[in-house]
């Protein structure tokens, strides 16, 4: 089974030294990419849904996949934009 990184930050795939710091793309950046693949993901599940339901797909199991990877992909990241909310909002309560 292969793990998809491109949710992970540079820096979780990559292990640096602490203290020093590892070019790579800010956490904007990676939100931002993860976003924009999460939307991809769902465009072909859409996709794949409406071959389905016109009779235009060859294997069943490939659009349920499709389905399933777009469903789990949009479940992560809504789970992670709440845990990014969460912590925000701990960071003002402690000011």
């Amino acid at each position: 089974m292969k793990i998809d990184t491109a949710f992970l930050a540079p820096e979780m795939i990559e292990s640096a030294p602490k203290g020093q710091r590892t070019k790579g793309s800010s956490f904007a950046d990676t939100l931002k990419a993860a976003i924009s693949e999460t939307n991809a993901s769902l465009k072909a599940s859409e996709k794949a849904s409406l071959d389905l339901a016109q009779g235009q797909v060859e294997s069943i199991h490939d659009a349920m996949i499709t389905m399933q990877k777009a469903s789990i992909s949009l479940q992560l990241l809504v789970t992670s934009t709440n845990k990014i909310i969460e912590g925000y909002n701990e960071l003002l309560r402690l000011r």
